[in-house]
């Protein structure tokens, strides 16, 4: 036990004390301290557009503000008018690709069916049905992305909630429904329907003769939405389509040029067969 032989010294070390501990609190990671709340959404611009200023809270724009929305077309799975979905990926502001094991190790989460049903039933249907996993494990699927994507959006920190609003893995739900929201925005299989791109009659083999170009698929999009999409395919089967955003404020998302390469030619689009 240390005793002081004064008053004098006693006011000094309660001074260092005080001193160390807010040091600690300037130097600390905002998004990494324990129970700490975001004062009010007023505190952030409305008008930030994501890329655009370094010094910004990552509570009011995303840090990695190019996000790419990936929606697939798999014969087998889902309805049969409509892309379901692969994920939300957020990527560097350079457009380069983040950890494959995700931002926050605390959050990776491996519940998420879990998670899902105890926050909101009907968000958990609409992934069952715009969300399925070709390997048919939907859990492991979302865990995945959630892990290794969601993990990544720095505006949905547990932390950048006011704590009257945040409710245990508010985010996960968060997360999810924004993808799905964008998903029914940006309504692919409309969209190349009303510009007559429309699913063929299956044919087997490995190089389907009914097929669309590159150029129609892209034009059909660009014609609606103002930008192009990059467009993916396994030989001439179509497997996915991105399309590319930045956000304005904490959460507007809206369509930007693309950032990425095609690897399709002619494209077999075919009708489900589920």
């Amino acid at each position: 036990m240390l005793f002081f032989s004064s008053s004098t010294s006693i006011i000094h070390s309660a001074v260092a004390v005080l001193i160390a501990s807010a040091l600690t609190l300037t130097t600390a990671n905002p998004l990494q301290r324990q129970h700490s709340f975001f004062t009010t959404n007023a505190t952030c611009p409305i008008d930030t557009i994501s890329c655009s200023n370094s010094h910004v809270s990552p509570c009011c724009s995303p840090t990695n503000g190019l996000l790419v929305l990936a929606l697939q077309w798999d014969t087998r799975w889902g309805p049969s008018n409509a892309f379901t979905v692969h994920g939300l990926w957020p990527d560097t502001c350079e457009g380069k690709q983040l950890p494959a094991n995700g931002c926050d190790p605390a959050r990776s989460y491996t519940n998420i069916s879990s998670i899902i049903r105890a926050s909101d039933i009907s968000l958990l249907a609409d992934m069952n049905t715009y969300w399925p996993s070709n390997k048919g494990d939907n859990n492991w699927f979302w865990t995945h992305e959630w892990v290794k994507h969601g993990t990544c959006v720095s505006t949905l920190h547990p932390e950048c909630y006011t704590e009257d609003a945040y409710r245990p893995h508010q985010e996960v739900a968060d997360y999810f429904r924004t993808i799905l929201d964008l998903r029914n925005k940006y309504d692919l299989y409309k969209v190349l329907a009303k510009h007559g791109v429309v699913p063929t009659e299956p044919e087997t083999g490995r190089r389907p003769k009914n097929t669309y170009s590159l150029k129609q698929f892209k034009q059909a999009i660009l014609s609606e939405w103002g930008v192009e999409p990059n467009v993916r395919c396994i030989g001439r089967r179509l497997q996915e389509v991105f399309l590319w955003f930045k956000v304005r404020g904490r959460d507007s998302y809206y369509l930007v040029e693309p950032h990425g390469r095609d690897s399709c030619g002619a494209i077999s689009y075919q009708r489900k067969t589920t």
